[in-house]
């Protein structure tokens, strides 16, 4: 019996899952599987619902051979399924499927093989199943019963660690919920749906802010932009004698994270920023998503395609680094401007030459993370990915060998902004001219 399991656009509202059962022509046994609302609509979640449907649909008496042509379900069920059990499954991901696939393989007394294979007629009928599944409006109950010799009682204390402990009662306790925090996950889900037509799972959200595209700093701000938990605006109003921190001197509004990052105040410069932002994206994509609260809190999750429906890496990645680091420095030359100016705006030049400079460090940056021999490969970046990254953005790249990523001086395609103030000529020290 093959089966198979398929996924399309995972980690999204909008995702769909089919699972597709094989045994022989016209068996009754062949199936496709609409993967229901409460199960994880990834491809592992699908293929181990397959799984568990032929094991749940055949004889316990039957032999049965299972074909995939992956080795994930084999190697759940063999290799780590001591060291799940050992754990209390605590930690495991799709464990809401593989608990039962489990103990349904234990109830079993006839011979049960787990294979591996390559593309058999088996698995390509499967296939053809799953997309049947896939496309199905009504989905199918799936039965994740579980025998009563599976209830463990947790995990072994011979294993226990900390680490797995505070997980586990992480797991157990239900999370709180904030509001604020709330609101802004719906903004960005908003935002996801106008700019790419996709809605993303709270889930996706949280792990996409951790991206290793986005700098520590800057995933500290974001984290608590979208906890709204910044010392500004209505943060002052119940202080007592801090009720004018509420509103921006500038402007008098409230001073809200929006009003920093979008609103036309000339103490964040947010409009020369943006301005320089979409100039460089200009010279790699054409389309230049709508900037709102939702986009620019969820900039990790942009996605670009081709005019073939093929993901462009490179462009995602660049969004994701010049939105992210745009955001961040409007935020601290805003504080710059407030706390250590006294409320008096940069010049137009040190805003365009700070950005510049940003912007240039990050390229170096990825430059020198090609280095596999003193980064390692767990922090470094294949040279493909930094090309395509920065591919059509550069100074001069028209001169640029093809492997540019040692060569020294490397810049982005703009300019630095000289001051309109004429130099004087040098002074000596008792002021004349020498």
């Amino acid at each position: 019996m093959s089966f198979a399991g398929f996924s399309c656009r995972p980690d999204t509202e909008e995702a769909k899952a089919g699972a597709g059962v094989w045994r022989g022509e016209n068996s009754a046994a062949n199936a496709s599987l609409g993967i229901p609302e409460h199960l994880d609509k990834s491809r592992r979640n699908a293929e181990v619902v397959a799984a568990l449907y032929s094991v749940q649909t055949t004889p316990l008496d039957v032999e049965l051979r299972l074909e995939n042509q992956r080795s994930d379900i084999m190697k759940a069920m063999t290799t780590n399924l001591a060291n799940y059990e050992d754990r209390g499954w605590i930690g495991v991901k799709n464990r809401e499927v593989l608990r039962p696939l489990a103990a349904a393989l234990r109830m079993r007394t006839a011979k049960t093989v787990l294979a591996a294979v390559k593309s058999t007629h088996g698995c390509i009928k499967a296939v053809g199943n799953v997309r049947s599944g896939t496309n199905k409006t009504m989905e199918d109950e799936i039965h994740l019963h579980k025998h009563e010799s599976d209830k463990l009682p947790g995990a072994k204390l011979s294993t226990m660690t900390q680490a797995l402990a505070y997980k586990g009662i992480k797991e157990m306790k239900e999370t709180a919920t904030r509001k604020a925090t709330n609101d802004n996950i719906q903004k960005i889900k908003e935002a996801s749906k106008v700019n790419f037509s996709t809605t993303p799972k709270s889930s996706a959200i949280w792990k996409l802010i951790r991206h290793k595209d986005i700098g520590r700093n800057v995933k500290n701000f974001l984290w608590k932009t979208l906890h709204s938990a910044h010392r500004i605006g209505k943060y002052w109003e119940h202080i007592p004698e801090c009720e004018d921190r509420v509103n921006c001197t500038h402007c008098a509004e409230v001073k809200s994270l929006e009003h920093i990052l979008l609103v036309e105040c000339a103490l964040s410069h947010q409009k020369e920023i943006w301005e320089l932002a979409k100039t460089l994206w200009a010279k790699k994509h054409q389309h230049w998503p709508e900037l709102s609260m939702g986009s620019l809190m969820g900039c990790g999750l942009a996605s670009f395609k081709d005019e073939k429906g093929k993901p462009l890496d490179g462009h995602e990645r660049l969004y994701r680094i010049l939105i992210s680091e745009s955001m961040h420095l409007i935020w601290k030359l805003r504080c710059e401007c407030v706390i250590g100016r006294n409320g008096e705006p940069l010049i137009m030049h040190e805003v365009h030459n700070r950005w510049l400079k940003n912007i240039n460090e990050r390229l170096e940056e990825d430059m020198n993370l090609t280095n596999h021999l003193k980064f390692g490969r767990q922090h470094s970046l294949l040279p493909s990915v930094v090309i395509d990254t920065w591919k059509g953005t550069l100074l001069e790249e028209e001169k640029l060998p093809d492997d540019w990523l040692r060569v020294t001086g490397v810049l982005v395609g703009m300019a630095p902004m000289r001051s309109h103030r004429s130099l004087s000529p040098p002074v000596g020290r008792r002021g004349r001219n020498r």
